[in-house]
């Protein structure tokens, strides 16, 4: 009779954490200070799913947290116009490998990319209050950048937006350091989550298939091409020479294939 009940408080507990590991947790997305977006983080089972909508949110006067005064107050503004794409990031089980949506002249893809994963330094002494959770600091190289995370252990689900995750906590924000850094804020968190996620991964597995460098380069040729006819409508000034350098506004500034060589 006693391992009967140890058996059943086991199965008990094994459900709970099962049930207990599935989240859905909502960010601000600022990439600049023109606009802020929301991306919906999905963690089940030690599958990742981040949905960014392309349409900027309102801005929200009932927000009064000192976290949010501390950041959104600077980095949003009203736009309610446009069509809503949405850029949908998937990662299994840890799997450095990852797919996501990206458009491309009007149609959308799937884009394999090749995550070189992530090593967090998470040798730091100091706490931050951000929002009501208490947080620790860590660090990556990522893609030509740092990436400052800070993560609470509060939430021990190792999720965080985008692509990033992995920690021994729930990614409360994250920037990462540049002259226009990308910045992602929680502001919103169900765990234990109970609902559906809201992704059709039947759709998104049939849509033609690109590499990341085939995406990046097809999409940066056609960023140049856009540039040369906008720059050919511009009046000639004798004497004067425009020159144009690519710089990259997303937190990926160098690719692997581009290691080493000039951008």
């Amino acid at each position: 009779m006693m391992n009967k009940q140890l058996l059943f408080c086991l199965l008990l507990c094994s459900a709970w954490n099962a049930r207990a590991q599935k989240l859905h947790a909502v960010y601000d997305y600022i990439p600049s200070s023109a606009a802020t977006f929301r991306e919906h983080v999905y963690f089940e089972n030690g599958t990742r799913i981040a949905v960014r909508d392309s349409v900027p949110v309102k801005a929200d006067a009932g927000k009064e947290s000192q976290a949010n005064d501390e950041i959104s107050s600077n980095f949003t503004m009203v736009m309610d116009n446009g069509k809503n794409y949405r850029n949908i990031v998937i990662q299994k089980n840890d799997k450095k490998s990852l797919v996501e949506t990206r458009s491309l002249k009007g149609n959308n893809y799937l884009v394999t990319d090749q995550f070189p994963g992530l090593v967090w330094n998470t040798n730091y002494s100091e706490k931050d209050s951000i929002g009501k959770f208490v947080c620790r600091k860590a660090t990556a190289e990522y893609r030509g950048t740092t990436l400052i995370a800070y993560y609470t252990d509060e939430i021990p689900v190792p999720a965080g937006p985008y692509k990033f995750g992995g920690l021994p906590g729930l990614i409360v924000m994250l920037y990462n350091e540049s002259a226009n850094p990308n910045y992602w804020l929680l502001q919103e968190l169900t765990y234990p989550y109970n609902g559906n996620i809201p992704v059709n991964e039947k759709y998104i597995y049939s849509l033609p298939k690109l590499s990341l460098e085939e995406y990046v380069r097809k999409d940066e040729a056609q960023t140049e091409q856009q540039m040369r006819i906008m720059q050919s409508k511009m009046p000639v000034i004798d004497g004067v020479t425009v020159e144009r350098h690519k710089v990259r506004g997303a937190v990926e500034q160098v690719y692997e294939w581009e290691a080493g060589k000039g951008k």
